[in-house]
């Protein structure tokens, strides 16, 4: 939330109720065993990053396939960019 700039507010606040909703659902699933993180690809060229992007698509995915494959007891309710936490 600190890098939000003033452009798209829709897109904006939506994706901080996302972040809220991820530090919800962790609490109510912990200890069963479900991890509920956020990630930030970053810049990625698909269609709506399109070509000028800087990362690939493999890139995008990576720290997403990460968090896929972390045991039971991993972090949950985080925020990560480049198998890092970030902050909000």
């Amino acid at each position: 939330m600190a890098e939000m700039g003033g452009s798209t507010p829709a897109y904006g606040v939506s994706k901080a109720a996302l972040n809220v909703l991820i530090i919800k659902l962790s609490h109510e699933l912990k200890g069963t065993g479900v991890l509920v993180n956020s990630v930030c690809p970053g810049w990625v060229r698909t269609d709506m990053g399109g070509q000028a992007a800087p990362r690939s698509p493999e890139k995008g995915a990576e720290t997403i396939v990460w968090l896929a494959l972390l045991p039971e007891n991993g972090p949950s309710g985080k925020f990560w960019r480049d198998k890092r936490e970030i902050s909000f």
